[in-house]
């Protein structure tokens, strides 16, 4: 297995604890961004739609993508509404625990992270995502013991910060490939990541194997033999099988019509979509979603 060899050069680390209400505001996109909610809770939002309630123990990756963390009074009832529905902590009475937030925020120079072009430019890890949760936990207790007698700009922290990163990467891995490939799939070359995680940021865009060679920052002919050294295929045969992958999730949790499910995944038209679904799964996407909504699929 090959791991990201990492460099990672002007390390910052911050820890805020607020009491009150609040709305940070983190315009910056040359940075990547690292967030550890160390105690109570607050709402995360990268962009429109993308509103997230997070509490103690919870990981934020961000990386290149202005963002901003609030508390519920900053929010409209929609917003409350729409996270969780009106229960728990985000919607319901769980909110009297908020405050005080405790946040240890670090970040370094964008071109140094090994995740680029993150679906909605950010990765949550829940606190009970172990192994990677537990492990960031105890980085981040070590590196608080670390500058309270080091200093910032102490070797010990920075590579405790590596090991969060490749908590992150592994994190990562294990949701892209999740149910998705078949057999050893499995992604252990970062310049192959980071061209898959663009890719599932925007499935819908006209991938080809110069555009995913970009994205992974090489050239054709190396994107190419690493990918079929890590999937034993070639990347566009990948796509489609992920493509339709993607598409069977939406069947199954959505009422998204065929055409719209065909334009997301850039499959071209619905009929395309129908043949190649019935190909890969062998029903058709009606077929699918019916049972899937029965739980038999």
């Amino acid at each position: 297995m090959r791991t990201p060899d990492l460099r990672l050069v002007g390390l910052s680390w911050d820890r805020f604890e607020i009491n009150r209400p609040f709305a940070l505001d983190f315009p910056e996109t040359r940075r990547a961004c690292f967030y550890y909610v160390k105690r109570g809770g607050a709402f995360f939002r990268t962009g429109p739609g993308q509103l997230h309630y997070v509490t103690q123990g919870t990981t934020v990756g961000v990386e290149g993508h202005p963002h901003q963390w609030l508390d519920r009074s900053h929010l409209h009832r929609a917003d409350l509404q729409r996270v969780d529905g009106g229960q728990g902590g985000a919607g319901g009475q769980g909110g009297a625990g908020d405050l005080p937030l405790e946040l240890i925020m670090s970040s370094i120079d964008r071109s140094a992270a090994v995740l680029q072009r993150l679906p909605h430019g950010a990765v949550i890890i829940p606190a009970n995502a172990d192994p990677f949760a537990a492990m960031i936990r105890g980085c981040v207790e070590l590196i608080e013991l670390d500058q309270a007698g080091g200093g910032p700009d102490s070797g010990v922290s920075r590579r405790l910060a590596e090991v969060i990163m490749l908590q992150l990467v592994g994190f990562v891995r294990s949701q892209l490939w999740q149910g998705t490939l078949p057999g050893n799939g499995v992604l252990h070359d970062e310049f192959v990541l980071r061209a898959m995680s663009a890719f599932f940021a925007r499935p819908g865009d006209a991938w080809t194997v110069e555009t995913l060679a970009v994205a992974a920052g090489l050239s054709r002919a190396a994107f190419f033999e690493r990918f079929r050294k890590a999937f034993n295929d070639t990347p566009l045969k990948t796509i489609n099988r992920l493509r339709l992958q993607i598409a069977a999730d939406m069947l199954g949790r959505s009422n998204a019509s065929l055409s719209d499910i065909a334009q997301e995944i850039g499959f071209g038209s619905a009929p395309a979509l129908v043949r190649a679904f019935a190909r890969q799964f062998g029903k058709t996407p009606g077929q699918w979603r019916m049972q899937s909504r029965n739980g038999a699929a």
